[in-house]
């Protein structure tokens, strides 16, 4: 198996990968995830990829987290259908090790510290940059494996989209932008598939989400944006009730609600340029059992920040001073409110970047001092970036090291359930020390990288279980370990073909030198993206490759490792103009119906086909 895996990240290479960076190089000049402002692209320090509009219409998936397996060093579990608990996992650190963005505003659930990718389905996204490693400094806590950042769509004009097909499917969207306005509607429902696997009745879900943009010209070099995001989702699961490792067949749901609100104001006043920037962020969830509501909880996020820079030659001195509030409030039903909790966190965050961009030389350090309010261990975070450009070989090379820092979540804290799970008040910030080195190529039309990465984990929190099927949240004692390699490559062999693809090789340990679960020893994908002509049939494909990976059986005691068979997804999109402006859609989903499974006893959908018309 493992050898399938290294062929394919061969051929990988050898074709190209992540559609990602020769868009990157020749469309995209810019990028914003990796520092407080943004940069030109070939100027980074450390390893970044993005995803652009043309990238993302290759696979055409409704989730998000389908489309980051076009990118090297990322890890997608998925429990059960679409719209099921997604989790991403970066360069095998935990899934809320990731710090996700929407907007430049964090979307993550305020309750549990997590992204649930299944609750972003139908989310309008148009762009994605994924920054890989610890970038606490820049970005605060969660952000240790590394950080996604989303963007909407925003295509000219009037637009809409709608397809249907296998599980029951439908999703549509709506949007219309202009100079100074924008706004998107889109949705999505599914029948799903019967998660236990047991035949018995499907697990669906469904989604709308609602976005609105704004962008005002102030006069004299100032700006404001406005952005604005209302999101709706309801998702069907099974669950274990007789403790025995395996799902049963369960009435069980999750209704969520999210809606954030965000500005920035930007402009120059003396010799700074300014930043300020303010967000919101809320999510309420509602969980039901056969019908009956058991809890809800509700988790709220503010964030404040100020940031002024200074540009002087080819030094760039930015600072930082931001302010975060988050509360969580949790009310059960189902025990008469013994279980109710509230609580607060706020943090004040201060820090600075420099940047030297001298020719074929990119420097870049920054440091963050985050004042956490007694609740638990201040945390100072730091990274230092360089790279070369080698203009004879046209190839550069560049390294980075630093810290990230993972506060503990409310659930770990405070989370508890009777019979279950006990919260652990005392928990500490886990921390994490990582370092890269890389190299990138461009020869013609064909461009390649690679790079090795190691992290050391301090203070993992884990669950620990007990005889009596209780549980409870702690700190690991010893260090835990993960190293890889990342390939990616791209060749643009005619203007109107581009194949792509990367490669990566996990080695993610526990302090006991045992394999993280849900990390696949090996990751890889390869895709095609082939216009007949700029206004006619566009076709594209991918294969999407997860190898072997470790999970663990809950039902016997003590339990039990397993391993998960590997898997390829295969995927194809076609686009056929039947007027200008619209034009016939197809897409085939796990064409090969592979067996998927990300998470032990959850059972994935097989081959699926989908249909729908496209205004632009």
């Amino acid at each position: 198996m493992f050898l399938r895996t290294a062929l394919l990240g061969a051929s990988a290479l050898v074709l190209n990968a992540s559609l990602a960076q020769a868009e990157e190089a020749r469309i995209l000049e810019t990028v914003e995830v990796s520092g407080l402002r943004a940069i030109e692209l070939d100027t980074v320090t450390s390893s970044v990829s993005i995803l652009t509009q043309d990238d993302l219409a290759v696979r055409l998936s409704p989730n998000p987290a389908d489309q980051l397996r076009a990118v090297p060093g990322v890890a997608v579990s998925r429990s059960g259908s679409v719209g099921g608990l997604t989790q991403v996992r970066m360069r095998g650190a935990e899934a809320n090790h990731t710090l996700v963005l929407f907007e430049g505003i964090e979307i993550s659930d305020p309750v549990n510290g997590d992204t649930d990718f299944g609750l972003l389905t139908a989310l309008p996204a148009g762009r994605i940059e994924v920054l890989r490693g610890a970038a606490s400094s820049i970005h605060g806590s969660d952000a240790i494996g590394g950080v996604v950042s989303i963007s909407a769509a925003r295509e000219a004009g009037l637009n809409a989209f709608a397809e249907a097909g296998s599980f029951g499917t439908v999703r549509g969207a709506l949007g219309l932008s202009g100079n100074l306005f924008g706004a998107a509607i889109t949705g999505f429902t599914t029948d799903g598939v019967d998660t236990s696997g047991t035949g018995g009745g499907k697990d669906g879900s469904e989604a709308l989400s609602g976005f609105v943009n704004g962008k005002f010209d102030l006069g004299a070099d100032w700006s404001l944006s406005l952005v604005g995001l209302a999101r709706k989702s309801e998702s069907e699961f099974d669950s274990d009730t007789d403790y025995d490792g395996l799902l049963n067949d369960t009435d069980s749901r999750t209704e969520a609600d999210q809606w954030l609100v965000g500005g920035a104001l930007a402009g120059s006043f003396g010799p700074l340029d300014h930043v300020i920037r303010a967000s919101f962020n809320q999510v309420d969830r509602d969980n039901f059992s056969g019908g009956t509501k058991t809890d809800d909880a509700k988790g709220q996020r503010t964030k404040l920040a100020w940031s002024p820079s200074f540009t002087s030659g080819a030094h760039t001195l930015t600072g930082l001073l931001d302010y975060e509030r988050e509360e969580y409030d949790r009310r059960d039903v189902q025990y008469g409110g013994a279980t109710n909790a509230s609580e607060t966190f706020e943090t004040v965050g201060l820090g600075a970047e420099y940047r030297l961009a001298a020719g074929a030389f990119d420097f870049s350090a920054s440091a963050r001092f985050d004042d956490n309010d007694g609740r638990f261990d201040d945390a100072t975070t730091w990274r230092l970036g360089a790279g070369y450009a080698f203009e004879q070989v046209g190839g550069r090379v560049r390294a980075s090291i630093g810290t990230g820092v993972k506060n503990p979540t409310f659930t770990e804290m405070f989370g508890f359930f009777p019979g279950s799970f006990v919260g652990n008040p005392d928990l500490k910030p886990e921390e994490s020390t990582s370092w890269e080195i890389g190299w990138e190529q461009t020869v013609g039309t064909f461009s390649y990288s690679a790079t090795y990465f190691e992290a050391d984990l301090t203070n993992e929190i884990y669950t620990a279980f007990n005889p009596d099927f209780t549980s409870t949240a702690l700190n690991r004692a010893t260090d835990s370990e993960r190293s890889g390699i990342e390939l990616a490559a791209r060749w643009q062999a005619l203007a109107n073909l581009a194949f792509s693809g990367q490669a990566t090789f996990f080695d993610s340990q526990d302090n006991n030198g045992v394999d993280e679960i849900r990390i696949p020893e090996a990751t890889a994908s390869l895709a095609v993206d082939w216009r007949v002509n700029p206004n006619g049939l566009r076709l594209g494909a991918a294969l999407d490759y997860v190898g072997e990976q470790g999970d663990t059986d809950f039902g016997p005691f003590p339990a039990r490792a397993v391993s998960l068979d590997a898997y390829t997804l295969a995927s194809i999109t076609a686009e056929y103009p039947l007027t200008d402006r619209i034009a016939l859609t197809l897409r085939g989903e796990n064409v090969f119906d592979e067996t998927v499974t990300d998470v032990y006893g959850y059972n994935g959908p097989g081959a699926g086909v989908f249909v729908g018309l496209k205004l632009k």
